[in-house]
């Protein structure tokens, strides 16, 4: 399903979001997993965005804001994920143009 109509309240760590590649990305799509990031600062929310494929894999590409944060667990709201992709995650590409497999 694409971001932009995913009704999924919160998305959780191993959530997968995939997209048409660009540059640097080496492949004609790219996957972006929503993994555990352990930061020490109090603003961050405990997860970010990593690549998962190509040459890039393994890559730490965002690391989530507290305000994205879901309130009572450790997910992404998915409204705040649509709302902000194209302006704070990736300025590739938009909501549509993003899959999302939970």
């Amino acid at each position: 399903m694409k971001l932009s109509e995913c009704t999924e309240p919160h998305l959780y760590r191993g959530t997968v979001l995939r997209y048409k590649g660009a540059y640097p990305y080496d492949k004609e799509y790219v996957e972006f997993m929503i993994c555990e990031y352990h930061s020490m600062k109090e603003d961050r929310c405990p997860l970010a965005l990593y690549c998962v494929s190509g040459y890039n894999a393994g890559s730490l590409e965002y690391v989530f804001p507290k305000e994205a944060q879901a309130e009572g667990a450790v997910a992404i709201r998915t409204d705040w994920l649509k709302e902000n992709w194209q302006t704070k995650v990736r300025d590739d590409c938009d909501a549509d143009e993003v899959s999302v497999t939970v």
